[in-house]
């Protein structure tokens, strides 16, 4: 099962390679890395919340490491670059760079820029009614206590981000 998927990631990595002109991406972990809820590594698939895929990726000379998470039923949960990735407690993993995360359905939850396992920059959160909610962070902290959210008719307002904490994660 972990080299049929494993060599799925590989197809899918080339294929999205050829669509991104200069990307060059290579998967450097033979092996799959299974964590449970609590972010800790588990030796068993049964007791796995999400696993990982690791991959090194270049883009026009610069490479650098990236992961893809998944969940247990195979859909995309997180994706991005890392700085530090710790093997054993993913909640020591450092993210940097450009990082997207995935609602269960494999539709687009929320990007954001990493710098040095900080969010910085603006978060985009996509809600599951078709809104789009846009969050500012600077150096790992919210900028404003709301976020601004654009309504699928169009109509804009400011929202408590207490609203919407738990999808922040």
């Amino acid at each position: 099962m972990r080299k049929l998927l494993l060599l799925a990631l590989v197809c899918l990595v080339s294929a999205t390679s050829f669509a991104r002109e200069g990307v060059t991406t290579v998967v450097v972990s033979r092996d799959t890395i299974f964590y449970n809820q609590q972010k800790k590594v588990v030796a068993d698939r049964d007791a796995a919340a999400y696993y990982r895929l690791l991959a090194k990726e270049t883009y026009k000379g610069q490479e650098r490491d990236i992961f893809q998470d998944f969940y247990p039923d195979g859909q995309k949960r997180l994706e991005g670059g890392y700085a530090f990735l710790d093997l054993g407690n993913d909640a020591n993993t450092v993210l940097d760079g450009h990082v997207t995360s995935y609602y269960p359905n494999g539709k687009e939850k929320w990007n954001c820029n990493y710098e040095n396992g900080k969010r910085n920059g603006y978060l985009t959160l996509n809600l599951r009614d078709g809104s789009v909610g846009v969050v500012a962070y600077a150096e790992g902290h919210v900028r404003f206590n709301y976020m601004m959210v654009t309504h699928p008719d169009g109509r804009m307002e400011k929202v408590n981000l207490k609203h919407y904490a738990e999808l922040l994660q």
